[in-house]
């Protein structure tokens, strides 16, 4: 029986790469903000105990999140990394409900498309080595010669693998993992790699194109078109016969 498990949501970044006058988990996507739209995903989940999110020191938007007073979300400050606000966020866990035992996921606070089906292939994946929501390589993958832009070689894309998240493990391993990581200088930027550097393999679930990332400006407007797709057709069986019957005239 899988127990229910808490989400820490890293948030206390700026997404400088935006180039946006706030940070972008608050930029608007479809009348809400990234943000919340990404706590919505996990909130009614049967298996998610609750949500944490890890906010800027000074975060002025946070207050006005309309999760902000929900019973099962809870804010913290954040740290300047997204590993220490990751790090902050399982130890307020220690400090405050006793999960250190429990697996955790942990999400990107700018991916507001997660799909139930992929959130819940995560959840109900077992394994001792953790795991993490990803998607197979579909593009020609060069390597580029350091410091120069210019190509070195090409990889074999059948053994690349595009990292999203959530991603889940156990809460004191992963604590354990970033403090050591942190402790020998080494940058991690996800969890996966904190538990790659202590010898941990984590196991691949498959993803979705669709759970993007939302970094640069282009994406916002990516993620509203697939947010409207989504929300129009919800995916139905009979929106996708009609596009298989176009594809067959």
């Amino acid at each position: 029986m899988i127990k229910p498990l808490w989400v820490i949501i890293p948030a206390a970044g700026v997404g400088q790469r935006m180039q946006a006058n706030c940070p972008k988990q608050y930029l608007s996507l479809a009348g809400q903000t990234i943000l919340d739209r990404t706590i919505e995903i996990f909130i009614s989940h049967p298996l998610v105990a609750g949500v944490l999110i890890g906010v800027g020191e000074n975060d002025a938007y946070w207050p006005d999140s309309k999760w902000q007073q929900h019973d099962l979300v809870h804010s913290f400050i954040g740290g300047k990394e997204r590993s220490d606000t990751v790090q902050k966020g399982l130890r307020y866990l220690l400090d405050t409900v006793d999960a250190m035992q429990q697996e955790v996921l942990v999400h990107d606070a700018a991916r507001p498309l997660l799909s139930q089906a992929a959130l819940n292939r995560i959840i109900h994946h077992a394994s001792d080595q953790g795991a993490l929501l990803a998607m197979p390589a579909k593009d020609t993958v060069k390597l580029q010669v350091s410091d120069q832009p210019s190509v070195d070689a090409t990889l074999d894309r059948s053994a690349i693998w595009l990292a999203q998240t959530p991603q889940k493990f156990p809460a004191q391993a992963l604590l354990e993992a970033l403090e050591q990581a942190q402790a020998q200088g080494v940058m991690v930027t996800d969890e996966c790699s904190a538990m790659e550097f202590v010898g941990w393999h984590p196991d691949l679930v498959i993803g979705e194109s669709s759970n993007i990332k939302i970094t640069l400006p282009e994406d916002l407007l990516i993620a509203e078109a697939l947010f409207s797709y989504l929300l129009g057709s919800n995916l139905s069986n009979s929106n996708s016969s009609s596009l298989n019957s176009k594809c067959n005239s």
